[in-house]
């Protein structure tokens, strides 16, 4: 059984084709958000904060494991049970049809929940449910669709479980943001959750409310084009609750060995300004999970950390380049 928490020595020798699936939710999103505005950044916050490195110790064999997770939720149930033979549940609750799977290893006490991102119809209303609510359990205002969907799995995942057992949690897209806000009942709850990594998360809650989600440990893994984690975007506005903010430190990935790690506070400064360039050149195709298995890959091989300014020329680059 290969968990998060092992090495990835099988990456390379994988010749596993995965599924296409490209979020449909970004058609109509992107349309939604154009009609904003977005006030960015300032040139000089941007070298200040983005010219330097933070180090961070970060395992891509690990990442890939999760990511590898993630790719086969979208799969029959018969596929993800002999990739993960120690898997003890899978279900779509009614009440959302948003898919998740369980996997149980009782040697070793731990347990890991892998949720699916978008899939259907009934999941792309759920995305696009961007009203905030009040959450009484943990008193931070949440997406409502997001939440609808961590509720439901909460509920359903938790004969199965096993108390005191560590517990880790992945998903993309959708799956993503339900992944984070189902650790965060889990852990009000009692359930040891050592760790949280998503791919291509969306904002499912605002700046008073990730404030408050400190205690969660969640790193979110984003492909530099691809635009899904700035939605919805700062501009988005609640009468009540305020802007949406993510949550948790971020990895960026670039191509090769290269990626870009930001703290927590200069993810959220950062991400401020990042929608409409990345409007210019994202490409709908850089959300996909194979995108990020396959530069997550590049990177158990070696690995470069640079500063967040790096990226941005590379953005610069790209946007002259297409205005030409």
């Amino acid at each position: 059984m290969t968990w998060a928490v092992d090495t990835c020595a099988n990456v390379h020798s994988s010749e596993t084709r995965l599924r296409s699936q490209i979020d449909v939710l970004a058609h109509l999103v992107v349309f939604l958000l154009i009609l904003t505005g977005c006030a960015g950044i300032s040139v000089a916050e941007l070298d200040s904060i983005g010219s330097k490195v933070t180090p961070a110790n970060l395992d891509f064999c690990e990442f890939y494991a999760y990511a590898m997770r993630s790719a086969t939720a979208y799969d029959s149930d018969a596929t993800i049970k002999a990739k993960y033979p120690l898997t003890i549940r899978i279900n779509s609750p009614q009440q959302t049809k948003v898919k998740y799977f369980l996997e149980r290893d009782d040697k070793a006490h731990r347990q890991f929940i892998t949720v699916r991102g978008t899939d259907n119809n009934k999941n792309l209303d759920e995305d696009l449910t961007i009203a905030m609510r009040q959450d009484r359990k943990i008193d931070i205002p949440v997406h409502q669709g997001f939440d609808t969907a961590a509720r439901v799995i909460d509920n359903d995942v938790k004969p199965y479980l096993k108390p005191g057992y560590k517990t880790y949690l992945t998903g993309h897209s959708l799956g993503a943001a339900v992944a984070a806000l189902l650790a965060v009942y889990m852990i009000e709850d009692g359930v040891p959750v050592e760790r949280v990594v998503t791919f291509g998360q969306p904002r499912f809650t605002t700046a008073d409310g990730a404030k408050r989600l400190n205690f969660l440990p969640l790193t979110r893994v984003v492909d530099e084009n691809d635009i899904i984690p700035l939605i919805a975007p700062s501009t988005v506005l609640d009468a009540r609750f305020g802007p949406y903010e993510q949550v948790g430190a971020e990895v960026i990935l670039l191509e090769g060995p290269d990626y870009v790690y930001l703290p927590v506070h200069d993810a959220d400064r950062i991400s401020l300004g990042e929608f409409w360039r990345s409007l210019t050149f994202a490409d709908l195709k850089d959300h996909q999970i194979e995108k990020y298995l396959r530069r997550i890959a590049d990177k158990t091989r070696s690995v470069n950390q640079v500063p967040y300014t790096e990226r941005e020329r590379f953005v610069l680059e790209n946007t002259a380049t297409t205005a030409r």
